[in-house]
């Protein structure tokens, strides 16, 4: 059986899609979090590896977890509404490489990346995950941080110039929170990809990975906090 944690508002031409490679999940808001990103997966639950690492105090989130017989591990640092306590599990693990600022993320999280034998990459964004697409061992981003970083540590990156991403709230929303990893080889976006002015950039980039681009939707991408997979 496979998961998509996903925001629950994601509206339902995108669901419907999404609905092809797996079953959606909406997770419920965490009030400890300020709005929008209550409700965003990316700031709810984090993956590395296999394992999913959720807010100990996220009770609603982890009762569903259970009711799902989804396996889970606590993390135990405070959440807050400011910046740097929402970020505790807003880190990006891809297939040997951990990104996340390591000052503020949940300790657990190191902890993890270090059991599953994962290069530790430092950033200065605190929302390392919202920042990049990724699939295998490549990322995308326009945080040019992140993709120094990354080329310093044997990652493949594409710097992409800046577009805009719909978000709620916010000025502009990030590429990471406006896609999800649909299998090994297929990415998925939130919108319509093909339209985004970056589109062929990117679709170079990861087709070099074997990676073909999917729009999920038919609208300008929006960033709805990704989703989180998760297979039994």
């Amino acid at each position: 059986m496979k998961y998509f944690l996903i925001h629950a508002n994601l509206p339902a031409d995108i669901r419907r899609s999404l609905s092809a490679f797996g079953q959606p999940v909406a997770l419920p808001i965490f009030d400890q979090l300020p709005y929008p990103v209550c409700a965003h997966p990316d700031m709810l639950v984090a993956k590395i590896g296999d394992t999913l690492l959720v807010h100990e105090e996220y009770r609603e989130g982890r009762a569903l977890l259970e009711r799902l017989g989804i396996p889970f591990s606590l993390s135990r640092a405070p959440v807050g509404m400011q910046y740097p306590e929402d970020i505790r599990l807003n880190c990006l693990a891809t297939e040997n490489a951990f990104f996340c600022n390591e000052k503020y993320i949940s300790r657990e999280a190191l902890a993890l990346a270090d059991r599953m034998g994962l290069k530790k990459i430092h950033v200065s964004q605190g929302y390392a995950k919202c920042s990049c697409a990724h699939a295998k061992n490549a990322i995308a981003t326009a945080d040019r941080g992140i993709a120094a970083a990354a080329l310093r540590a044997g990652v493949k990156v594409l710097l992409m110039e800046p577009s805009k991403i719909g978000i709620e709230v916010y000025d502009t929303g990030f590429i990471g929170g406006a896609s999800v990893l649909l299998d090994e080889n297929t990415l998925g976006f939130f919108g319509d990809i093909e339209s985004f002015p970056v589109y062929r950039a990117l679709a170079d980039f990861f087709g070099e990975q074997d990676v073909r681009l999917v729009s999920l939707g038919s609208r300008s991408l929006f960033d709805y906090g990704g989703a989180i997979d998760v297979s039994l």
